[in-house]
């Protein structure tokens, strides 16, 4: 059978520092504020805020944050929960006023509080050790004076166009009224003066300010949000979730995030032996994408807000539980598992500083420039997180006030002996469990280095193309003709997708082996990891 082709970068590798982040001049913003002695959570807001710049279509201010941290004094992990939540008017009984029998995918009626800012602040006020208003200079450079627009955010913003109407959306993104093209000049003069506001202000200026009262005054028609909701609106600090794998702690965000998916997914291949399988063969991809399904069938069940509903967090991850689901999986044909009963478009970096201490971190808009909402002024794109709400009212994600919409988002810190292996996230909104179940098993199960573990095929499930079933496995075309065609013989629905698709997810990741730094950043999209 032929070898699997893919164009390899070397790993990165560092002593002292390092980031992988999803475009150059956040990753260059990050390693200067390590190199100046910055913490690995001052270099995570100095990269997050030149992403918001630079990739105005994954993240931004606008949008929600989740972080798990390694704190290298106490060999803790620590769970930044950065999410904001639905507006005081959001409810069923408005929903249906509103002559509508179901939420939107853009537009105002999909925005929940955007809570980034805070989140920045909580985690400086934590582990910081630089003032805010010094981090933001590099974002405030580029979205002030412009920078090189890539030629993905180029495509976006040309596919944007006919789902995004918003006049100031517009104006910023279109101002010759097109997209712009390679390499021209984007400046984004009303986020620079925000945030120049924000290094000025602080993070009121989000919530009870400037800014605050503009996404208010924009929401007062037809969104959700009031100026009290925006008022009210802090982040939490909480425990991650965990599961032991192959000798190893794997940590990731919990609930009202997928995390626990990817958790799932492990526990239940632990018990079966995935490395006796040649990496991307029949028998190797058909056991990820069934595992991958059994596990998403209990996330569409049971996942929502925990300060609203019980989520048997407990339950799903005990090792009894995974080996109950394991029964489940027959190893010669594809299968559609209904969920389990228990009982007992976004960006990924991730930062090391000298101190030991390890940062990964996943923030959002949700999908392409989230609502496609601008508050005049601001030139804040504001997320459409809470379209992930359901209108069933048993469901743990129905819609109602106050409440956290369920997140994709989601981030992974692996630790051995209480000290760090892995930091590591991806874009990619459905499919980030999936991800991370694809590259970590590609690290601990194969051996594979991170640049490599990165790079490798990957496989997502889910409809994405007018025809498509929600069953559809799109499998980069990298992987052999006959693979697919042994996959297609086990009942699977597959199909070729580009050799680096980008709705496979941009995801980066630094492995820590024997005090050496390295790490791997993905070519679907403009990422970079650097080391010093």
């Amino acid at each position: 059978m032929p070898t699997i082709g893919y164009s390899h970068r070397p790993v990165a590798l560092g002593r002292r520092g390092m980031v992988a982040s999803a475009h150059s001049y956040a990753t260059l913003a990050g390693l200067d504020v390590l190199r100046s002695g910055g913490t690995a959570a001052d270099a995570a807001v100095a990269v997050n805020a030149v992403l918001g710049v630079t990739q105005p279509e994954n993240c931004g201010v606008g949008g929600d944050i989740f972080c798990l941290y390694y704190e290298a004094a106490t060999g803790r992990v620590h769970f930044l929960d950065g999410s904001g939540r639905s507006g005081s008017r959001a409810s069923l009984d408005e929903l249906h006023r509103r002559g509508m029998d179901r939420l939107p995918v853009t537009g105002p009626a999909t925005v929940s509080v955007p809570g980034c800012v805070r989140g920045w602040a909580m985690l400086l006020e934590r582990f910081g050790t630089k003032p805010l208003a010094e981090l933001l200079q590099p974002a405030i450079h580029w979205a002030s004076r412009g920078f090189p627009t890539g030629a993905l955010l180029s495509q976006i913003i040309r596919e944007g166009r006919s789902v995004h109407t918003d006049p100031e959306w517009r104006r910023i993104f279109m101002p010759n009224g097109r997209s712009p093209e390679l390499g021209e000049l984007l400046i984004a003069s009303d986020l620079g003066r925000t945030l120049n506001d924000l290094a000025a202000e602080g993070p009121d200026l989000f919530y009870r300010g400037r800014v605050g009262q503009a996404i208010a005054r924009r929401m007062e028609a037809e969104g959700f949000l009031t100026s009290d909701d925006l008022a009210r609106h802090t982040g939490e600090w909480g425990e991650p979730i965990s599961t032991a794998y192959r000798g190893l702690t794997i940590y990731e965000t919990p609930p009202p995030t997928q995390g626990l998916v990817a958790l799932l997914g492990l526990n239940i291949l632990e018990g079966l032996r995935l490395a006796d399988h040649r990496p991307h063969s029949v028998e190797h991809l058909h056991l990820l994408i069934e595992i991958s399904k059994l596990a998403y069938a209990d996330r569409d069940r049971w996942i929502g807000d925990p300060a609203h509903a019980k989520v048997p967090v407990a339950g799903l991850l005990s090792k009894p539980y995974a080996a109950g689901r394991r029964a489940e999986f027959d190893p010669s044909k594809a299968q559609s598992y209904p969920f389990g009963d228990p009982r007992g478009d976004t960006t990924g970096f991730v930062v090391a500083d000298e101190r030991g201490n390890l940062i990964s971190v996943i923030q959002s808009l949700f999908n392409a420039f989230g609502s496609g909402v601008v508050p005049p002024g601001t030139g804040v794109v504001l997320q459409n997180r809470g379209r992930h709400f359901t209108t069933d009212p048993a469901h743990p994600a129905a819609l109602a006030p106050g409440k956290r919409p369920f997140h994709t988002l989601m981030a992974c810190v692996a630790t051995r002996d209480a000290r760090p292996v892995l930091g590591f996230a991806t874009m990619g909104g459905n499919g980030q469990a999936m991800f991370h179940l694809q590259v970590l098993t590609n690290l601990f199960d194969y051996g594979m280095d991170i640049q490599e573990a990165i790079e490798r095929p990957r496989f997502l499930i889910g409809a994405f193309l007018p025809g498509d079933s929600d069953d559809m496995t799109h499998i980069e075309a990298r992987v052999p003709a006959d693979v697919l065609a042994g996959l297609a013989a086990r009942g699977h629905r597959v199909t070729a997708a580009p050799e680096l698709f980008w709705r496979c997810g941009h995801a980066h990741g630094i492995v820590v082996r024997n005090g050496t730094l390295m790490g791997g950043a993905d070519p679907r999209g403009d990422g970079v990891a650097l080391g010093f």
